[in-house]
């Protein structure tokens, strides 16, 4: 029982650290600048724990420091958020995506979703076809996967007998292609047209309760 209370208090501490973290990093969000002990202040916590939270975030990236100069007396430190501070707060990008193409769908059916999507994996097709010039299929399906990884989509490319499979085992945009469908044809669009029009079919889809979606490219015949 007593280990089960310092791990409860533990984690009530931990929690508490955190909502005290963000609420400093808010402050600033809404001051634009700040010292410690205003922000002590104004939040009612001390000023040594605002100042070790300002350390910790400072210390990542989050908020910036500089001196105020003032007529007497030392300088005090003025903190800012970083552009990278922006990341920490709530953004609501798949909500607007999928709003926006609700009003398409209303507005001019399926088939304008359909062309949207095309137009987008070619736009991308178009931005990297230059640098897989010269390269032969493996070489281009490599550094394809790869560019495909840098979305965080956890892709990666298995032998079959049908081909290659490419596995996407994290969807970005999972919530807004579950209700879009056309979303989940970027993926195929884009191998296709850098693979010189290789042969793709869908082997798992998220649409049909897999837990992932994965594509299977066939492979080139050889010439005789």
């Amino acid at each position: 029982m007593v280990g089960s209370a310092r791990t409860d208090r533990n984690e009530a501490q931990m929690i508490a650290g955190r909502s005290t973290r963000m609420e400093v990093l808010e402050h600033l969000r809404r001051k634009g600048h700040a010292s410690a002990e205003s922000i002590a202040s104004d939040l009612g916590v001390t000023p040594n724990a605002v100042r070790q939270h300002l350390t910790n975030l400072e210390r990542d990236g989050f908020v910036v420091s500089q001196p105020e100069r003032r007529a007497r007396g030392r300088p005090s430190l003025l903190f800012s958020l970083t552009e990278r501070a922006d990341q920490v707060f709530p953004k609501r990008y798949g909500q607007l995506a999928t709003m926006v193409l609700q009003e398409v769908q209303d507005m001019s059916g399926d088939t304008a979703l359909d062309e949207i999507f095309a137009r987008v994996a070619a736009r991308h097709a178009d931005a990297i076809g230059p640098n897989l010039e010269g390269l032969d299929f493996d070489q281009k399906l490599n550094k394809v996967v790869a560019w495909i990884g840098r979305a965080g989509t956890l892709a990666e490319q298995t032998e079959t007998e049908e081909g290659v499979k490419v596995t996407i085992h994290n969807c970005p945009f999972r919530n807004t292609a579950l209700k879009f469908p056309q979303v989940c044809t970027i993926t195929p669009h884009l191998m296709s047209r850098l693979l010189d029009g290789a042969a793709i079919s869908q082997a798992d889809s998220i649409h049909r309760r897999d837990p992932y979606c994965s594509f299977v490219i066939a492979r080139p015949t050889e010439p005789h």
